[in-house]
């Protein structure tokens, strides 16, 4: 299994490109990641080279609709991506099967002791 604990910058593809969404600390299967304007609290797994992610996504600030809903309060997401050296790149869906879907990537940062 690739060690991919650690702390990333997440970036949401928007009609602009690539733009910095929040940073995640991923670590014992947790994931946790926040910005100021939401934050999402889950569990991830690592197999055969791909990443996977059940998260609740909480927003307080109406930024921007994410998955297409405004006032998100725990709202059920999943990601699935796959792993290549340090970023993990994938699709984030609403768990209730939407047809609602954002393309994210998480780009490993430098650890400090």
């Amino acid at each position: 299994m690739k060690e991919i604990e650690g702390i990333y910058k997440v970036e949401m593809l928007g009609p602009y490109g690539w733009e910095s969404f929040s940073t995640a600390f991923i670590q014992g299967g947790k994931f946790r990641s926040a910005s100021a304007e939401h934050f999402a609290v889950g569990n991830y797994a690592v197999e055969d080279g791909g990443f996977a992610m059940d998260a609740n996504l909480t927003q307080f600030e109406d930024h921007r609709p994410l998955f297409g809903r405004n006032n998100i309060t725990g709202l059920p997401i999943k990601f699935n991506a796959s792993i290549h050296d340090d970023v993990i790149d994938g699709e984030a869906r609403v768990a209730d099967g939407s047809r609602h879907s954002l393309r994210f990537r998480l780009n490993r940062l430098p650890f400090l002791n």
